[in-house]
């Protein structure tokens, strides 16, 4: 899986083959379209998505490139679920943001817990990439919350990538970019 912040670009660059498999050296050329599914926006309005696919012409491994928005394996889109984080980091009960969403409680309780228990992981990877981009950042002061320190690095991460490309993509896309899909997403081992 590819994470895309601008799909056009993304099939721009497949359709010239200048887009670079990321686990070798070779180009990746279009090869289809990944199963097209339905997901819950804001206000509960449908959005539809049907990544592209990409095969890389050295190694033949297929990539799907994902918008960023589309959290892998989620009926719901990032704008939806970030918010959500953020609430429950600013101490708000799983049912009351359920209920303000017009989701069911047990997916807010799930998103909670599954972005909680990789919260260090998401902190380190949002902090490594605030220095890349911005190596003058004063860091947060740690909270009681890993949580709510998760999403603080991940917001630092987006505004010094805003800073640098202004028309980069929303907060939370780029906040879906920089934990490079995996906000949702089963860690990979190694």
């Amino acid at each position: 899986m590819i994470v895309v912040l601008d799909e056009a670009s993304a099939h721009r660059e497949l359709r010239d083959r200048s887009l670079a498999c990321p686990d070798c050296t070779g180009r990746l050329r279009p090869w289809g379209y990944a199963r097209r599914r339905r997901l819950r926006g804001r206000n509960g309005q449908g959005v539809w998505v049907r990544p592209p696919r990409a095969r890389c012409a050295d190694c033949s491994v297929t990539h799907v490139l994902l918008r960023a928005e589309a959290p892998l394996r989620r009926a719901d889109t990032i704008e939806v679920i970030g918010p959500a984080l953020l609430a429950h980091a600013q101490g708000q009960g799983h049912r009351a943001i359920a209920d303000d969403l017009g989701v069911p409680p047990d997916t807010v309780r799930g998103w909670i817990r599954t972005v909680s228990s990789r919260a260090s992981w998401l902190q380190a990877t949002a902090t490594a990439w605030t220095y890349r981009y911005d190596p003058h950042h004063v860091p947060s002061v740690p909270t009681a919350s890993p949580l709510a320190d998760a999403l603080s690095a991940l917001g630092a991460a987006a505004a010094a990538t805003r800073r640098l490309l202004p028309s980069a993509g929303t907060p939370w896309a780029l906040i879906a970019l920089i934990a490079r899909g995996r906000l949702l997403a089963p860690l990979l081992s190694g």
